[in-house]
């Protein structure tokens, strides 16, 4: 097997247990993934704003709104009103949410922490390049197919696809 290909097997396998785990971490919380993912957001950059979320996600302000109302309900985040401008309010993490978050992934957390230690700093520096790229990319195509999607994007589905685009397999039903 080729190093190329085996990276890539690596890359699909990460994917699916990253999203397999975020999943399980949205179960943990009684959220939805999209409702967790916008959790993590507003984790990491407290203060930030539902109009700056909407921007991250490429989410529609309804439904930035309705995630924002369903957290604050479960009493995940906090909303406080912007003291420059009493029209806008700004969001942070709890507490409680800092809590039930830290004790799921401890175990998750304690691993990487083994794994990280095995690395020296050239090897810690490659990751981090990788990583940094690999999220570039995936936010940009994220992002890309949000607006897409948003202004009608592509109505095929398998079954619809137009000649080529997955094969003969897939316009009679059939797969890889």
């Amino acid at each position: 097997m080729s190093t190329e290909r085996d990276g890539a097997a690596l890359g699909h396998e990460l994917s699916l247990w990253v999203v397999l785990y975020h999943e399980q971490l949205a179960a943990r919380l009684h959220v939805n993934a999209t409702e967790h993912k916008v959790l993590g957001i507003i984790a990491r950059t407290p203060g930030t704003t539902p109009g700056r979320l909407v921007g991250e996600t490429g989410l529609s302000n309804a439904a930035i709104t309705k995630i924002i109302d369903r957290l604050a309900a479960l009493g995940y985040v906090e909303r406080a009103r912007d003291p420059g401008d009493r029209r806008r309010f700004t969001l942070t993490a709890t507490a409680a949410h800092r809590r039930v978050l830290g004790a799921a992934m401890a175990p998750m957390t304690a691993g990487m922490a083994e794994v990280v230690q095995g690395l020296d700093e050239s090897e810690l520096a490659a990751v981090g390049r990788w990583l940094t790229g690999t999220v570039a990319v995936m936010r940009e195509a994220a992002l890309a197919l949000a607006e897409e999607n948003r202004n009608g994007g592509p109505k095929e589905t398998a079954k619809l696809a137009p000649a080529g685009v997955h094969g003969e397999a897939a316009r009679e039903g059939g797969g890889p």
